[in-house]
Parts: structure tokens; sequence; C-alpha cells
């Protein structure tokens, strides 16, 4: 299927812009739109296939175009618009869209009484005095992936306890034979405790720090770490995660550089999505 030029696009997007605008019915007939943008049959066609396929639009009656809530979206981008922009648009609008579905589910779950919680993203067995057994990753945890593989920046969409699930997943994912959710609260500085046991057993305890852009991890916060680890004595390492950054500089400080990286391990946002992308076997960047 040949392509539609970047001209070709961007008058087409500018047309659905304005016919999107507040006040009006979001949809255009497919007439209007090959006369406004001086489309020949030939284009109209290969654009029409490619945006039709990407829900830019539906077909209706065969004479209108149903215009998607993504084209008021995209408003704010008109001006950098070409065809790479508008597909990278979509998918990742997709990709939102259908996390903004799956979360409140997973959390309305989390809520309810264990034999429904279990079909969240986890499938969790008995409690132990540390919080509960993780048996096995649910669907949703894969889903959540190829979410983040389309849209990176989607792990912003999601709220810090299921990203404490996300993370227990990973190790279960990773061949730990021991998983533990912490409860949310009282659990003493730990979100997952992940174990190996046999010949070269480790026992790793994980603090998930969901934070946004700009909102750094800081040294207190590691610091922290160091002191759970050093109380509880049974473990091997401490590992503070995060979908941010640390503070600069962080990684000099006295109390943290002597622990690098066999006794604390520190993973940012890259680290992070390197590592789930192995378990989940997506791209994840």
């Amino acid at each position: 299927m040949p392509l539609p030029t970047d001209d070709i696009v961007k008058k087409v997007m500018q047309f659905l812009v304005e016919s999107y605008a507040p006040g009006r019915i979001p949809r255009v007939s497919v007439a209007e739109l090959k006369v406004s943008c001086g489309l020949s049959d030939d284009e109209y066609q290969d654009l029409f296939l490619l945006f039709h396929r990407d829900e830019v639009f539906k077909l209706v009656g065969g004479e209108w175009l149903q215009l998607d809530n993504l084209i008021g979206e995209y408003a704010a981008r008109i001006n950098h618009c070409s065809l790479n922009d508008v597909l990278q648009f979509t998918r990742q609008y997709r990709s939102r869209e259908r996390l903004r579905r799956i979360l409140p589910a997973i959390r309305a779950a989390r809520e309810t009484p264990p034999a429904v919680t279990l079909k969240a993203i986890l499938e969790l067995g008995s409690a132990t005095d540390e919080g509960r057994l993780v048996q096995a990753v649910s669907v949703p945890w894969f889903e959540i992936m190829r979410m983040i593989e389309k849209d990176p920046d989607a792990i912003y969409e999601i709220d810090p306890f299921t990203w404490e699930e996300i993370i227990a997943g990973a190790y279960k994912e990773a061949g730990f034979d021991e998983v533990i959710l912490t409860p949310r609260s009282s659990d003493k500085g730990r979100d997952v405790i992940a174990t190996k046991t046999g010949v070269g057993s480790v026992r790793f305890f994980d603090q998930v720090k969901a934070y946004r852009p700009g909102h750094l991890v800081t040294a207190e916060e590691v610091r922290a770490m160091i002191g759970v680890v050093t109380a509880a004595g049974n473990v091997s390492k401490g590992i503070v995660t995060t979908t941010s950054e640390f503070a600069p500089r962080l990684r000099e400080d006295a109390y943290i550089k002597t622990l690098l990286p066999y006794r604390l391990e520190l993973k940012p946002r890259d680290e992070l999505l390197s590592w789930l992308a192995s378990l989940s076997g997506s791209p994840l960047k």
C-alpha cells in the first residue's frame, strides 16, 4: 500500500482537527474531505486504509467519517504534523486509552475479597508473616508490558500499588523461587521480597518508587533502604527501583557507594524498562 505524503497527511489532519472543534458533531463527509484537501481517489484510498486501520476515524454509511477522540488530543501537535508523528501518536494514544480502562479494573479487583483479587495482575497464594506469596503472573501483567512497549511514557499513568505488583510479577517471571508482596501498611521499607533457594541462595528486598519525571529519588530515601537491610540481617541485597531517576552524585554518597552493587542496587527508569523487556520479550525503552 503506497503511503500518503507528509503534505497530504498534514492537510487532512488540519481539516479533521477543525472539523472536531467544540460544538460540532465529530463527523465529516468523504466528499467534503476529498474536495477540501484536494485528494484524488487514489490518494484518499491510500490515506483511508491507513487511518481507518489506526482508528483515526470510522466509515459510517459509506459516505461519512466518524472522527475519534484522538483528533481533539492531536490538535496541540498539528504544527509538527507528519505521517510518522500521527502514527506514533495514535499508537501511544491507544496504549494509554487501554491502560486507563484496565487500571481501574485492577484497582477494583485489589479491593475485593482475595478470591477475586487473585486474577488482577498476580495470582496470589497464602499469607505469610511478611505478606502474600506470589504464585504466578496473570494475563494483565503481559498486557501492561505490551502497552509500555508501545508507549514507554505510559508508565507514569500507573499508580504506585500497581507498580509494586508489576515488580513482584517481574521477580516471579525472573525465576525466583519465592516472591512475597508485602502489605501496603507496615511493609517495613520492603515492597517486594524475592528469594532464590539452593546453592548460592539470595534474598532481595525491593522498594519501589513510582515517581514522575523530575521527582528524583534522594540520598535520604536510599539510606533508609540501607537501614532496612542492615536491621533485617537475613537479606543479601536491598534494591531501590524507580520509574524516575536518582539524585545527581547520589552514588558518590559516603554511606551509599561502599555498598554498590553487592549489598545495594539502584534501578532507575531505563534499567527498569530494560529488565522488564528481558522478561516480557518486549523491546521496552
